[in-house]
């Protein structure tokens, strides 16, 4: 008796998205006490009260954040602009062309306060929070 060969085919699958972080070099949270020099996101608190703004409800205070380092050019290859306007600027001639540590992620908050007329406002502040800091 022969045997009957009949070829078939045997798939398996599997799921070939990994988690992988973006690279951003410049994406870094400092505090006070570091030592970095390179364009960093830094925390600040801002206390409405402080600027004797009573005319805020809530909150009272939140977390801004703020960029602040260096941005040496070897960065600068996503904002090629920044790098050729130095080049062209040798002369100085032109102040604040050269690279600069500024907010690239910002966020909203939510706030309630008075208005003119005294009435509460619940608005969205967009533009409050510096999220993520880099260099153009």
């Amino acid at each position: 008796m022969s045997m009957l060969r009949i070829p078939y085919l045997e798939v398996h699958t599997e799921d070939g998205r990994r988690s992988r972080a973006k690279r951003n070099v410049l994406g870094k949270d400092c505090d006070d006490n570091s030592k970095e020099q390179l364009c960093c996101r830094f925390p600040l608190t801002v206390d409405f009260e402080e600027f004797g703004w009573d005319w805020i409800i809530a909150p009272k205070k939140y977390e801004a954040n703020y960029c602040s380092g260096e941005c040496p050019m070897v960065f600068l290859q996503k904002h090629p602009h920044t790098h050729l306007a130095q080049l062209t600027n040798k002369s100085g001639t032109y102040p604040g062309t050269g690279p600069c540590c500024a907010p690239r992620k910002m966020s909203a908050i939510s706030m309630l306060y008075f208005d003119q007329d005294y009435n509460i406002i619940y608005g969205l502040l967009p533009g409050m929070v510096v999220d993520r800091c880099g260099c153009s």
